[in-house]
């Protein structure tokens, strides 16, 4: 099992690297004001794109190889109608 980083730690690794947080969420296919909510602890990252980004950043464990997702069999997931632009009026 990886260590998991606090934002602090998250953040003193991009400084290192120079690597500004908006083009790390950039190049990570992330918005940047998701990875920013992240690093100053405004978000947990526990849903969605952020729960995403959380894990790519080392904030939170990735899901356990093998264990199905809890979406998995349904006709059709709320994620992949919203990425599909299939998203029906309120």
């Amino acid at each position: 099992m990886t260590t998991l980083r606090t934002p602090i730690e998250a953040r003193a690794w991009l400084r290192r690297h120079g690597v500004t947080i908006s083009k790390w969420a950039r190049a990570n296919g992330f918005k940047p004001a998701i990875v920013a909510a992240l690093l100053a602890g405004r978000s947990q990252g526990n849903w969605g794109e952020a729960h995403h980004a959380a894990v790519a950043l080392g904030l939170r464990s990735p899901p356990e190889d093998g264990e199905e997702h809890p979406l998995a069999g349904t006709p059709r997931a709320p994620a992949q109608a919203v990425a599909h632009g299939t998203r029906s009026a309120p």
